[in-house]
């Protein structure tokens, strides 16, 4: 199963939970909080020098055509942007990025992650230009995609504008299709999830082609770390995030690990010379990563009970601290549902909860970012 059939299935999943499901979800309590609501399926998040919370939002779709997906029609658009929470106040300096979703706008693939260092912005848009051949040219969604889909890009969000930095997806699409022997069922495929900024160099994890890409400052795109599973297993490692380390290595999140059961994805400690290690198991299906000051490694679970594409999926999800002894403490069960983005700030953790809804999904419920203390 390629990761692009995995999203799509998560798209019917979301789909078809109804209006019981979703009705009944209360707002998250306790030491969780609602930070911002009305988020077009938001994903990656991240801190800047001033305080304020970049926001990834995939958008939802729009109104041209894409043909089917494994589980249904599929629509682009130009409804993704870049959220901006300051001083208690939703904006978005960017718009206008390409974004495909299902017909109601739940699970949308885009603009899926940002990276913040100083006052540089670095963004990641998901997949990769292969799937936009033999699209005809001239039309403003067809353009946007080919020119935005797997770039990594610079963003000036005071100017609202964005510029091309790599082509990641592609370089990590080419480089599957020379390594075709290392799954031949599934590759090339490249579906860039997430990228961070680590001095000059940029890191990016890829969930099409299970990799830790590099790039570096003329950007260049070049491969770290290929991760496999046993063999045998039903499915790939799906590599989703991508966080770097007080020791200076890299770790690197999965999505699957091998299974769809729960507790199959791994973490991996990744050195810059390409060296790499299973440092921890017993996850499932972790989409965001981080690190506080102290050392502790968080993970957000997207669905706790292993990733189930159907409408008897459960939406729960959580995070997970891992202290640096690997005492592991869980927050916000109950209190989270397809949780996605990971930031760190002020003893709090933030992340994307609902992160596969639209801004007016159904039943009121909208894509969220959600605060919880941890101390």
């Amino acid at each position: 199963m390629t990761v692009r059939a995995v999203f799509c299935a998560l798209i019917a999943t979301a789909s078809a939970f109804g209006g019981a499901t979703f009705a009944a979800a209360a707002p998250p309590p306790g030491d969780v909080h609602v930070v911002v609501s009305g988020l077009d399926n938001p994903r990656g998040l991240a801190f800047g020098p001033g305080g304020q919370l970049y926001i990834a939002e995939a958008g939802h779709g729009g109104p041209m055509a894409l043909g089917s997906g494994p589980e249904g029609p599929l629509y682009g658009g130009l409804t993704g942007r870049l959220g901006v929470w300051a001083n208690g106040t939703l904006s978005h300096p960017v718009t206008g990025l390409f974004s495909a979703a299902s017909g109601s706008g739940i699970g949308a693939e885009g603009f899926v992650s940002v990276s913040s260092q100083g006052q540089a912005l670095t963004g990641q848009f998901a997949e990769n230009t292969s799937i936009t051949e033999g699209a005809p040219n001239g039309i403003p969604i067809v353009d946007a995609a080919r020119a935005e889909l797997g770039r990594t890009v610079m963003i000036n969000a005071s100017a609202g504008t964005w510029s091309s930095f790599a082509a990641t997806g592609d370089a990590d699409f080419a480089w599957t299709a020379a390594h075709q022997s290392l799954n031949p069922d599934q590759f090339p495929d490249a579906n860039p999830n997430t990228v961070i900024t680590v001095g000059s160099t940029r890191y990016v994890a890829d969930a099409g082609a299970n990799l830790l890409a590099r790039v570096d400052k003329s950007g260049a795109v070049s491969t770290v770390a290929y991760f496999d599973v046993p063999p045998g297993s039903p499915t790939d490692a799906v590599a989703t995030c991508v966080a770097n380390a007080p020791d200076g290595s890299l770790y690197v999140t999965e999505l699957l690990g091998g299974t769809f059961a729960p507790g199959g994805a791994r973490v991996w400690q990744v050195w810059p010379n390409g060296s790499a290690a299973v440092k921890w198991t017993g996850f499932s299906t972790i989409q965001g990563c981080g690190f506080d000051g102290s050392g502790n490694f968080y993970v957000t679970e997207f669905q706790t009970s292993g990733l189930n594409p159907s409408p008897t999926g459960n939406p729960a999800g959580d995070v997970v601290r891992i202290s640096p002894t690997g005492v592991r403490t869980v927050f916000g069960a109950g209190s989270l549902f397809f949780p996605s983005g990971f930031a760190f700030r002020g003893g709090a953790v933030y992340v994307s909860n609902w992160s596969i809804m639209p801004a007016d999904g159904p039943h009121g419920l909208s894509g969220q970012v959600v605060r919880i203390d941890v101390g």
